[in-house]
């Protein structure tokens, strides 16, 4: 695709309706209620143009504010794209959400309506709700038939509002992030020259699409004239079936959706499909990664991002990764790392990552009603990432723990990460999360929280293998076992939550 020719993110569509409109656009698989469906281009342009009419029927016009409500399905697709065109503004939310974050993200973002389907309705929210009965797109197409299929709409620039999507909140309320069109379209440029995306791609999305990861990696493929293969959850057991069913080519997954797929039972296809490479994001440990190779064979190729930066910042490059990286820095952003007194690091030296881009284009455009926020977050186009890494002497960056979740313990500080990654490795631990306590005379002290594999554990047990793997200032001095830990809708794990139940 000719760059002179995208001047919106709907002109990608538009393009490749055009140019090939048989060509599969998407294909969605409802693992549970057993539905297959597919669209190609042309179908999918008539869709939106129909959503579009829908919408303006509704009372939509430009700069407005939708929240999206729906779980991964074709139905949530368009009305992203009916959005990109309309120049509306998508408020993408977690369908899972409870009626008091709901009702929070939908006055945060100054959304006009909702849209849901009837199993995720919240009569306590917004007298203006859309609400579609079931995700089908079957039901969907019900919905806008009756509208026209031809759908002028007013100038959409690359520098206006494209979505708005809550962060995790990992450590507070949710901040509502606000990008442009130009924002996904450099990254999502930038990504599909790193992933090598080329249009008999077939990416193959498990991931929610209400987070960025879903979406750039959606409208990648997208760009390239190539297929998204949408599942509406992630299933181990299905996972290399819809694989080599659909001929998918690349994918994107979590660190747990990695650790389901290594515990689970070995899959007849599980060696024998089309996946050339699949994208991570978050740690997994460098026995994981043997495990991994040794087993599946596939090429995993960590990334790193936040929804500040519309998603990827770093890549492993596919030839010559390096294990336990994060990768290089993409090429549109130059970067700085810091130490405590703002001073460039060395090689080899811990810092906070800052990411130097230009806002609107390469970094958000700020986070909605929340100027003080925007203005600690970008300075002079410098985003502070909040994240310690350190890089070698060949620009690779490793990415040590959260700026917020180093433990300062008696002059020393201690990386959280580095100690679950050591726990991890005890032959009868799941999980592990690692926090600092307040102490007043050691500044912190190091509370390890542990889901075991089975009940023959005790805390003597990790505390002695601790010992022997670690240096006596970074041993925790409580262990305490639960069953679950409390996780943001992309399953990272609130630490805040953990230390308020326990403190």
């Amino acid at each position: 695709m000719n760059s002179r020719q995208i001047i919106n993110l709907d002109s990608i569509i538009k393009l490749h309706a055009k140019e090939n409109p048989s060509k599969t656009a998407l294909i969605f698989v409802d693992i549970d209620k057993n539905i297959e469906e597919t669209v190609t281009y042309h179908e999918l342009d008539i869709l939106i143009s129909k959503t579009c009419n829908y919408l303006k029927e509704n009372n939509y016009k430009k700069n407005d504010k939708l929240l999206i409500h729906i779980p991964n399905s074709i139905p949530f697709v368009i009305l992203l794209l009916a959005s990109f065109r309309m120049g509306i503004v998508a408020v993408t939310t977690n369908p899972n959400l409870t009626i008091r974050e709901l009702n929070y993200q939908f006055k945060q973002s100054d959304s006009k309506n909702i849209v849901s389907f009837q199993s995720n309705q919240n009569n306590n929210t917004s007298s203006l709700n859309i609400i579609l009965n079931d995700n089908t797109l079957v039901d969907f197409i019900n919905l806008i038939n009756k509208f026209d299929n031809k759908f002028v709409p007013e100038n959409v620039n690359l520098t206006d509002e494209a979505t708005i999507l809550f962060t995790s909140g990992t450590t507070n309320l949710p901040k509502g992030v606000i990008s442009t069109h130009s924002n996904y379209i450099n990254k999502i440029k930038s990504v599909s020259s790193i992933l090598r995306l080329n249009s008999d791609d077939r990416h193959y999305l498990t991931l929610p699409l209400f987070h960025t990861n879903g979406q750039y990696s959606l409208l990648a493929v997208l760009l390239k004239g190539g297929s998204a293969v949408i599942c509406s959850r992630f299933s181990a057991s299905n996972y290399f079936k819809i694989a080599v069913k659909y001929k998918v080519t690349l994918s994107t997954l979590f660190a747990s959706t990695i650790r389901m797929l290594l515990i689970a039972k070995k899959y007849k296809y599980e060696q024998n499909n089309n996946i050339r490479l699949i994208m991570f994001a978050q740690s997994v440990s460098e026995e994981e990664l043997k495990q991994w190779q040794n087993r599946f064979k596939i090429n995993l190729i960590q990334i790193y991002g936040m929804s500040e930066t519309t998603g990827m910042i770093s890549a492993n490059p596919i030839i010559n990764p390096k294990n336990m990286s994060m990768g290089k820095i993409l090429d549109i952003y130059k970067y700085r790392i810091l130490n405590e007194y703002g001073k460039n690091t060395n090689p080899f030296e811990a810092g906070e990552l800052v990411i130097l881009g230009k806002q609107k284009e390469t970094l958000m455009k700020g986070y909605i009603n929340e100027d003080e926020a925007t203005l600690q977050t970008i300075v002079n186009n410098e985003l502070y990432t909040g994240d310690i890494v350190y890089k070698d002497n060949e620009e690779f960056i490793y990415f040590v723990d959260r700026k917020n979740d180093v433990i300062k313990r008696s002059g020393e500080n201690i990386s959280t990460i580095e100690i679950e990654h050591v726990i991890l490795n005890h032959s009868k631990v799941k999980e592990v999360s690692v926090v600092g306590y307040p102490d007043k005379i050691m500044d912190y002290k190091i509370f390890a929280f542990i889901i075991p594999k089975n009940k023959e554990i005790s805390t003597k047990e990790i505390k002695e293998f601790c010992k022997i793997n670690l240096v006596s200032y970074k041993v925790p001095e409580k262990i305490i076992f639960v069953d679950k830990f409390p996780l943001t809708p992309v399953g990272k794990i609130q630490k805040y939550k953990l230390k308020e139940k326990y403190k």
